[in-house]
């Protein structure tokens, strides 16, 4: 018996290339995402990752470090890249990307240093935005 307390996580080093946003969203579904929020998290991942690939302009031999936390109800995912990183505020507006995060996600934000660039979402069933109609 499941109990709220339990998690999986999912961890992987992704070679900069399209095929890695497919490679994360099979980790996630792997892994016994709840129905209520598989499609919601397994998109936003998706995006995410094929965002890296397309605008950190990565070396071959970089690679983007992939994370998730998988709860019963919630979902937390990380994407980590060596790029320059950006503004989201000035990004938002130019892409579908960031738009999905702020209409789906529950939370997401955009962690950039001198050292990379990190873009995180989480989705909670818990808030009743999931849980399909009787």
């Amino acid at each position: 018996m499941a109990t709220a307390t339990d998690t999986r996580e999912v961890l992987l080093a992704l070679e900069p290339r399209p095929e890695s946003a497919r490679l994360a969203r099979r980790a996630l579904m792997t892994n016994g995402l709840d129905e209520d929020v598989e499609h919601t998290v397994t998109l936003l991942a998706t995006e995410i990752v094929g965002n890296a690939v397309r605008h950190a302009d990565l070396r071959g031999d970089q690679r983007i470090v992939f994370f998730a936390r998988l709860g019963n109800d919630f979902a937390r995912v990380e994407v980590a890249d060596q790029g320059g990183g950006f503004d989201p505020q000035l990004v938002e507006t130019e892409g579908f990307g960031l738009r999905l995060l702020s209409k789906l996600a529950n939370d997401w934000g955009v962690d950039c240093t001198d050292r990379g660039c990190k873009v995180w979402f989480e989705v909670d069933r818990r808030s009743g935005r999931f849980r399909r109609g009787a």
